[in-house]
């Protein structure tokens, strides 16, 4: 198996960043739109304590996007991760995490929060934080559309 390596993404990845947030097939259309504004914006004037990163074998597989929370003391929100439907469940997400909580730590960071969805379709993602020591915190529920919830994990670091 090819090593997996880790870089912080630049402006030029932006294309790559979108074609991976569409193959992990976690958003709608209308959510693509939105990804790809939060990317060019991000981009354009990046803190440097917002870090995108770039998950790479031969080529690029996966991405992950984490910032300090604003209005919380050295609490961090991982915003995105995700990877080319061919290299999940292949222990990548592990890596590119680690990778996120220690930035987040090294910040330092007490606390990490992800959000994300119920259903069906997420139970993999849900089940995937779990294993990963997260535990759920928060649900709020019909959040993203009646029957949608949105479901937040949290992790002391």
């Amino acid at each position: 198996m090819t090593p997996l390596t880790i870089r912080a993404a630049q402006a030029g990845d932006i294309p790559v960043l979108m074609d991976i947030a569409e193959a992990c097939g976690l958003f709608a259309a209308e959510e693509l739109a939105g990804f790809a504004d939060m990317t060019q914006g991000h981009f354009a004037d990046l803190p440097p304590d917002h870090h995108w990163l770039l998950a790479e074998t031969t080529i690029p597989i996966g991405a992950a996007y984490v910032t300090p929370e604003a209005l919380a003391d050295d609490v961090w929100n991982l915003w995105f991760i995700g990877f080319r439907p061919e290299a999940q469940a292949k222990g990548h997400g592990s890596t590119l995490l680690a990778e996120v909580e220690r930035l987040a730590k090294a910040s330092p960071a007490r606390l990490l929060l992800i959000e994300t969805a119920s259903g069906d379709d997420f139970d993999n993602t849900r089940g995937f934080y779990v294993a990963r020591g997260y535990v759920q915190e928060a649900t709020i529920r019909d959040y993203y559309a009646p029957g949608i919830d949105k479901v937040i994990f949290r992790k002391p670091l």
